[in-house]
């Protein structure tokens, strides 16, 4: 419960024991020229409910978090719905980040699941296939 996890090179979220993994982008989304935002997550294992995407709005560190420090979560989520294993995985957050209302240049996101194996996910410390957010603007003329 005291033990941070921020440098494994898997994000694990699992229902039982109760496992959370956090992800945060240098991203501005609150702009008005937001038309989608999409989080790619790469699964190393398969799993037929996959995972929830929650927002977090409360500032964290990543080598300090813990079970017992850990920002609130928004009681508002996405489904990432069933998982491949060794595949990516692209999820809309556009609704639930449109919710935002913080004032740094971020978005922070929560996974739980309520699947009683874990679902394993790189982690950014695997390079290659680190968590992505994608965020597409409307053209400008």
């Amino acid at each position: 419960m005291n033990k941070n996890f921020g440098a494994t090179s898997d994000l694990r979220v699992d229902a039982s024991p109760t496992f959370r993994a956090f992800v945060r982008f240098n991203a501005d989304v609150r702009s008005g020229d937001v038309q989608r935002v999409s989080l790619l997550l790469y699964s190393r294992s398969r799993s037929r409910r996959g995972y929830q995407v929650r927002l977090v709005e409360e500032p964290w560190l990543e080598r300090r978090i813990t079970f017992l420090n850990a920002p609130s979560l928004s009681p508002m989520f996405i489904l990432s719905g069933p998982l491949q294993a060794r595949s990516w995985k692209a999820v809309d957050v556009t609704s639930i980040v449109e919710e935002t209302s913080g004032g740094d240049d971020y978005v922070s996101f929560a996974l739980t699941t309520r699947a009683q194996n874990a679902v394993e996910l790189a982690s950014r410390e695997t390079g290659l296939h680190g968590p992505r957010l994608v965020v597409e603007r409307n053209r400008r003329n």
